[in-house]
């Protein structure tokens, strides 16, 4: 177990990753969407550790490290699916959220319907107290009232202030999927080494091939 868990934590610094053209984006309404890769790491983790869904490719100190190394990289962005409670505890509803790191939608190119959307300054607290609304959920659950700064919605038993709307094409990255709400990650001072929680993504910078970028982080 020793010897794992020292794997796992060694993590970026000696893992083979490879880049997958994002196919499933090209249909999403983001800017220059084949410009976008996905990262994984070649094999897989083979069993080790804990995945948490089918999204989840990488641990916190991997994407630390990918976030402080990706020169073939212009931006890159972590992402995971993760449900919340909306409303008071006692008669609360169980919505589909997003978990994103400060870059995601900066990366991906999305422009708020209204208000404004999550940046790396909404990372500084490890208790959700932001969140951004789908088009939908904005429409169905808010009543389409302008967004304001003093705008809040109830989640996980506590008022949070609601900072803007995604457009109304957007439905996350998944192709037939789709969110409601969408809250910023944060890096605890201990994060878990075993736990595969998140995707990796990042936009190519001009003169840059996947070819390129995969023997980057390769090497």
């Amino acid at each position: 177990v020793a010897v794992l868990t020292l794997a796992l934590g060694i993590g970026a610094n000696t893992a083979v990753f490879q880049l997958l053209d994002a196919v499933r984006m090209r249909s999403l309404p983001i800017q220059n969407p084949k410009d976008l890769a996905e990262l994984r790491i070649v094999g897989g983790n083979k069993g080790f550790g804990i995945n948490d869904g089918p999204f989840a490719h990488f641990t916190i100190p991997m994407w630390q490290e990918i976030r402080r190394h990706h020169d073939p990289f212009s931006g890159v962005m972590a992402w995971r699916k993760n449900d919340v409670l909306e409303g008071k505890l006692t008669d609360a509803k169980q919505v589909h959220a997003l978990e994103v790191s400060g870059e995601f939608f900066n990366v991906l190119g999305v422009a708020p319907w209204q208000g404004r959307l999550i940046e790396p300054q909404d990372e500084s607290s490890c208790e959700l107290s932001k969140v951004v609304a789908s088009f939908s959920y904005w429409q169905s659950r808010m009543g389409s009232e302008p967004i304001t700064p003093s705008t809040t919605i109830m989640v996980e038993g506590r008022t949070v202030q609601v900072l803007g709307v995604t457009p109304p094409g957007f439905f996350g990255l998944v192709v037939g999927d789709r969110f409601d709400l969408v809250y910023p990650t944060c890096m605890p001072p201990n994060p878990r080494r075993e736990v595969f929680i998140f995707n990796v993504m990042g936009r190519l910078k001009p003169g840059w091939t996947m070819e390129r970028a995969s023997a980057y982080f390769g090497s």
